[in-house]
């Protein structure tokens, strides 16, 4: 009797042990079955990237301008009021981007000025212009603009490069908005006219932007770019249509560093009173690209 009591006394602290492992491992097994159906993998979210595009815009002033009443002559800038030079102007461009979403800012600022001689009757405010009558003008402009892209059409299906992919192809609209301000006076040895006045416009176009990788062809290059846009728009306070285009092609030397080179074209409609101006802005765009 006292046997078996000792035998089952020993029993069953081992049957006791044994079930609450069995326990415990049932436990871990469904907390580990309930962790994974809960688990869920973050879904990707596209690199956010960040471009800056200092470098020199040569630029030529070109189109006419009038100051007078309506019936006032409308003088070229280059052969009529004497701003003819090629002006070496600071121009940066900066895009953040993340996917197919993009801003770009872009800002210049040039002065230009030159002497001529005119060669027929006109009249600019309150100078009068007579054949042989020598005189001064000069030319002053600060523009800053940012624009909002989608590349909306990947026609090769990628959205970056990569080894199986060394091709993109990007194409979407664009919507933007720039402020301009310029001034501009014309001096004879007895008299000065001078004007300034700011305008704000906006526009929307289309971009394209293809990318090729080089690194597999040379091993100093990493990828080339070229990128084209158009905007059409206008300036809704005192003035009319503008428009612009532009394009260039970036060398990657590695994935970061760049040389830029393009060309820029902004073509305005203004007026402040009796002044009025139809200038545009054309010229290369030589810069470097840091991308991070």
């Amino acid at each position: 009797m006292i046997q078996s009591l000792l035998w089952i006394a020993a029993i069953l602290p081992a049957q006791a042990s044994a079930t609450a492992a069995n326990t415990d491992s049932d436990s871990n097994v469904d907390s580990k079955s309930d962790s994974s159906q809960q688990a869920v993998l973050p879904e990707t979210t596209p690199e956010l990237t960040f471009e800056v595009t200092p470098g020199v815009w040569l630029l030529r002033i070109r189109g006419d301008a009038s100051n007078g009443p309506d019936n006032a002559p409308e003088l070229r800038f280059d052969t009529q009021l004497g701003l003819s030079d090629l002006v070496p102007a600071f121009r940066g461009e900066a895009i953040v981007a993340r996917g197919d979403w993009s801003v770009r800012i872009a800002g210049s600022t040039f002065n230009t000025s030159g002497s001529t001689t005119a060669e027929e009757f006109s009249q600019w405010g309150s100078v009068l212009l007579v054949p042989g009558l020598d005189f001064r003008s000069t030319f002053d402009m600060a523009y800053v603009a940012t624009e909002v892209r989608w590349r909306a059409w990947n026609p090769l299906g990628e959205d970056t490069l990569t080894k199986e992919n060394p091709l993109r192809l990007g194409i979407g609209p664009n919507v933007g908005i720039s402020w301009l301000d310029i001034d501009q006076s014309l001096s004879t040895f007895s008299q000065n006219v001078s004007n300034g006045h700011s305008w704000w416009s906006v526009w929307g176009g289309a971009n394209l932007d293809f990318e090729f990788d080089m690194s597999r062809f040379i091993s100093w290059m990493d990828s080339i770019r070229v990128h084209a846009l158009i905007g059409v728009g206008g300036t809704p306070a005192n003035g009319g249509m503008m428009w612009q285009a532009g394009g260039g092609v970036q060398f990657f030397f590695t994935h970061n560093i760049a040389a830029s080179v393009g060309y820029r074209y902004e073509k305005y409609t203004l007026e402040d009173g009796d002044w009025k101006l139809n200038p545009n802005f054309q010229g290369l765009f030589i810069g470097a690209t840091v991308r991070f």
